[in-house]
This record gives structure tokens, C-alpha cells and sequence, in this order.
């Protein structure tokens, strides 16, 4: 890159906003630090202790996945669609055309139109591991393969249809792409809540499938990640809903906490900068275009100033470059700060 597109603001920010105006002199003078290796999430425990555990593959091909929009939407995150109960399945981004495959051997189940959305599928197929019964979910699919139908025998890894398409704004951005809604059922794990046997696909991953599933994650950003960044989440949370992530590493404030007041609004938040001591130094909203690839974008606005950044989030660390305010957003991560968060 070359001097003339370097973003002006690189440097310690706590030095160079004490030059700015008397709101920015207020941020915090963090200690500089040295990022390590990221420590890893572990894996959620298995819902029940139950003999049986069924192993799972990916329901799309490694060369049928995409990322115009998303990538992976993960468990549990509160969407206006799942603000009550939280998501209980993956969504899937699929190239379109791209083929719906079984995750594991099984029987099919049943096969119906979706309600919710005319025209397309759902494919549920049953599954047993001794006397353990379980059950995957496939939904948006466009057109359903021969032979899968009620009480038919499936291998793992068979197709069982094609990926719908969808056509939306996702943030600013009108996108066209494909995706599957993939859903693991426990009957022996159950809560009162919709979807009551939902349970995260992650455990039940064989390791294949982990790594193909972790290259996709990385490649994954969606609005709800800055309070719900984790493959897994927590299906019961209360609104608001707050998350701190803490400087581990590079130039920049001290910590920031990110607050979405209800779960329908996915793109706006709250925001806090915050000093060593947790003091929050300076406040306001902040606005998301999750689709600005390769980077997502925020805008910080307090009363006084506004901030452009650009950022990156793998699970529990994130990656965050923020402007002085009224400088350009930041063209790339190359002088982010490293922030983490903890499950």
C-alpha cells in the first residue's frame, strides 16, 4: 500500500486524539500490548448424557458455499425473525444452484411446502444411534431430489434438493444468493420454548466437517455478532443486551462495550470507548454495513463526533480500525486493534 493511501490516523490513538478536540482528549491512553495466539471457544458440552451420539457432516458441499451476504448465520443469535426464542439451527449461504446433501444416514421423515415461504421445501430426515432419536431440518429448498420421500432410507451425504434462492437488502446492499436453514433436533433434550429439541450442530460435527465449517466461520459476518459473535450462542437472552470486548493487542482504546436495546434491531447499537478502569470516556449509536466486504463497517456517532471504522470478528476476537473523527474510514485492518470477548 502505498504512503499516500494510508489511513492519517495511524499512530497511538491516545496520543494523536490529545491533539484533537477537548471530547477526544477524554479517550482512553491505553497500554500498547502484544496480541497472542487467540484462545479458543471451547465446543458446547453434549445436551444430555444419553448413549447415542450422532455424527454429522455439513449439509453443503465445501465448492457450494457463499459469502455475498453471510456465510454462516450461527445457534442461538436473536434476529426479528428469532427475537424471542433465538435461532435454532445454522443458516447456510450457498452459491446458487448449489445442492442440499444429508448430513448423516437416516430415514426421511416427512416432506412439506414451507409455510412462511411459498414455493419451497422443508426436508426432515430421522435419525437413530442405539435407542437415541434424533432428527436433522432442511429448509428453502427450491426443488426436492427423486426419491426423497417419507419412509425413504438416506446415506449420508446424499442430495436431497437445491438451496432456494433469496433476494434482499442486507444492510445497505441488495444481494442475490442462495442458503438452506439446517437444524438439529435431541428428543432427548427438551425446553419450553419453540423449536424445544433445538440443539447446536457444533458438538456433533466429526472432524471433516469442523474443518471445513471453521474455514467457512472465518469468511462469516453478520449484524448480530457485536453482542452474539459465538458459532454457539445462548438461546435465552434478555434485551438489552451488552457485550465488552477488552485490548489485547495494538493501537487503541481501552476496551468497547456494543449494546443492541431490542433484538429487531440488528443494525443499531449503542457503543461505549472505554478507559483501563471500565469508565466508559465516550458514548453514543452506531450503525453497521455488515456486506461492506472485505471489511464490515461501522459509524461511531456521539454528540460531538463521528468515527469511521472498519472491523473483523472470528468468535471471540475481533479486529477494529477507528478514524479520527472526520478522517476517512480506514481503507483496511493493517493497524487494528485487537480486542477480545469471553463466552
Amino acid at each position: 500500500m502505498s504512503a499516500e493511501m494510508r489511513p492519517a490516523w495511524i499512530g497511538i490513538l491516545a496520543v494523536a486524539v490529545a491533539a484533537a478536540s477537548c471530547t477526544d482528549r477524554h479517550l482512553p491512553d491505553a497500554t500498547v500490548s502484544i496480541a497472542g495466539p487467540t484462545p479458543s471457544v471451547p465446543a458446547p458440552s453434549l445436551p444430555t448424557a444419553v448413549p447415542g451420539v450422532l455424527a454429522i457432516g455439513m449439509p453443503v458441499d465445501p465448492g457450494d458455499t457463499g459469502t455475498t451476504a453471510f456465510g454462516i448465520a450461527p445457534f442461538g443469535y436473536h434476529g426479528a425473525d428469532h427475537a424471542e426464542d433465538g435461532h435454532p439451527g445454522w443458516d447456510i449461504e450457498c452459491r446458487i444452484g448449489a445442492s442440499v446433501r444429508a448430513a448423516a444416514a437416516g430415514t426421511v421423515q416427512s416432506v412439506f411446502t414451507d409455510p412462511f415461504t411459498p414455493g419451497r421445501f422443508t426436508v426432515q430426515l430421522e435419525h437413530l444411534v442405539g435407542t437415541h432419536h434424533y432428527r436433522t431440518v432442511y429448509t428453502n429448498i427450491a426443488s426436492v431430489a427423486a426419491g426423497i420421500s417419507a419412509n425413504e432410507v438416506v446415506r449420508a451425504g446424499q442430495v436431497i434438493g437445491v438451496a432456494g434462492t433469496v433476494s434482499a437488502t442486507v444492510g445497505t446492499q441488495a444481494v442475490t444468493y442462495a442458503m438452506t436453514h439446517f437444524q438439529l433436533d435431541d428428543f432427548e433434550y427438551y425446553r419450553e420454548i419453540p423449536n424445544p429439541n433445538a440443539v447446536s450442530p457444533e458438538a456433533f460435527l466429526t472432524s471433516d466437517a469442523r474443518a471445513f465449517f471453521d474455514g467457512l466461520w472465518r469468511q462469516s459476518v453478520f449484524a448480530h455478532e457485536l453482542v452474539e459473535p459465538f458459532i454457539t450462542n445462548p438461546r435465552t437472552l434478555s434485551f438489552p443486551a451488552s457485550r465488552t470486548w477488552t485490548k489485547v493487542g495494538g493501537e487503541g482504546t481501552a476496551g468497547i462495550r456494543f449494546t443492541r436495546r431490542t433484538a429487531r434491531a440488528a443494525l443499531e447499537y449503542d457503543y461505549a470507548l472505554l478507559a483501563d478502569s471500565g469508565t466508559a470516556v465516550e458514548s453514543g449509536t452506531l450503525t453497521l454495513s455488515h456486506t461492506a466486504r472485505p471489511f464490515a463497517s461501522m459509524d461511531l456517532v456521539s454528540s460531538t463526533s463521528r468515527r469511521l471504522a472498519v472491523y473483523d470478528i472470528v468468535s471471540n476476537e475481533m479486529r477494529l480500525a477507528i478514524a479520527l473523527p472526520g478522517a476517512t474510514r480506514p481503507v483496511d485492518l493493517s493497524n487494528a486493534a485487537v480486542y477480545r470477548t469471553t463466552p
